[in-house]
């Protein structure tokens, strides 16, 4: 067994071709697998990225089985405690491959002074992080976690556990919205005259995303392991091509009377069937475009209730409802079937979601386990 790892040197390194080539081994024969862009990682772990500024890496590889990158930024504590996180986690069904990554970047990590790890995350939240649990045989949506299905068996034979659990929920556009017409009624009473719900175009987007940046730091500044950007980093994480894939007919934004952003809701069409890397014709995330791809997608089409932000002066109001029902009421005519994404299971949202998407459910874990120190 070959085991090359390390610390990372983002100005003099580069991942190893066997890092890049190992997803396209494991997932050679996965209808499902919606490819990844060794460009996009590769720079991911470059000076480009913003997050080497502050925070420190480890990479591991063994060449054909398992692969394995660890992050640490230092002050960023979970419970009081310094975390490490681990993150692009690809692996063939090989126990002694893994245990050998993990302990090694758990000792890595240990000197560095982390108590916890946790993950898989993709160096922050902003990225990939989760593993799928179940419903494999439906696919995924882009951002959705994808992974074979014993990975999750891989995680406790590694003694790690289960410390969040996430889902996402579908259903009929049209089984919905007679029971949400209801609650928009209910949460609207409580709305009028504070807040009004208006059309989030992608140039809307682009335009505000300065003063987005500065709502989405303090909407999202409780979320677990939430790490923030810098606004270079946001600007570039979600300005093009960020902005040309949501959908312009469903997704929201909240302004108050006085023209503040009180929230957002972004949709996007689920473009899964255009991305399959053993498709026809697939085509790459980056180049993905509302107004180009939409129209190719076939039927049934399925719109995904992806990424909601609300102020916290306005969440007691039932803004989140009104946006979530508002959004649904729009897909109607547009779209077949809608999706609740990757909701957390203790989140509030998840209410609606789990009371609303009675079809199906997919579901998520985000694992962690103590170090020895």
């Amino acid at each position: 067994m070959m085991l090359w790892q390390g610390t990372w040197d983002p100005a003099q390194d580069s991942l190893p071709a066997d890092f890049l080539d190992l997803p396209a081994q494991i997932y050679a024969e996965d209808p499902y697998w919606l490819g990844e862009d060794s460009a996009s990682v590769q720079q991911a772990f470059s000076v480009a990225n913003t997050w080497f500024e502050q925070g420190h890496a480890w990479v591991g590889l063994i060449p054909h089985q398992a692969r394995l990158a660890g992050f640490i930024l230092p002050g960023q504590l979970i419970q009081g405690e310094q975390a490490a996180f681990f993150g692009y986690w690809e692996t063939m069904n090989v126990p002694e491959a893994n245990a050998t990554l993990f302990n090694a970047l758990k000792t890595w990590a240990e000197a560095k002074g982390a108590k916890k790890i946790y993950g898989p995350i993709n160096f922050t939240t902003y990225g990939a992080y989760r593993v799928r649990l179940d419903a494999f045989e439906a696919g995924a949506f882009p951002g959705e976690p994808w992974n074979p299905p014993y990975y999750a068996e891989l995680m406790q034979s590694l003694g790690l556990t289960s410390c969040y659990r996430y889902l996402s929920t579908f259903t009929s556009v049209e089984d919905t919205v007679v029971n949400v017409r209801k609650d928009l009624e209910r949460v609207n009473k409580r709305m009028q005259g504070k807040v009004r719900l208006l059309p989030m175009l992608p140039e809307d987007w682009l335009r505000d995303l300065d003063q987005l940046y500065d709502f989405v730091q303090q909407s999202f500044a409780d979320n677990f392991a939430y790490t923030p950007l810098s606004l270079k980093a946001f600007r570039n994480h979600c300005g093009h091509p960020f902005a040309d894939r949501f959908c312009p007919l469903t997704s929201l934004r909240a302004e108050t009377s006085d023209g503040a952003i009180a929230g957002f809701f972004l949709a996007y069409p689920d473009y899964s069937p255009l991305l399959r890397v053993h498709g026809t014709r697939p085509i790459s995330l980056s180049a993905l475009h509302y107004d180009r791809h939409r129209s190719e997608l076939p039927h049934p089409r399925r719109l995904l209730a992806r990424t909601a932000a609300v102020h916290p002066d306005y969440r007691d109001m039932g803004l989140f409802t009104a946006m979530s029902c508002e959004l649904t009421l729009r897909a109607q005519g547009h779209y077949e079937q809608i999706a609740a994404a990757l909701v957390r299971e203790d989140n509030a949202s998840a209410h609606f979601a789990q009371r609303h998407g009675t079809t199906r459910m997919h579901h998520y874990a985000l694992y962690c386990g103590n170090l020895r120190t």
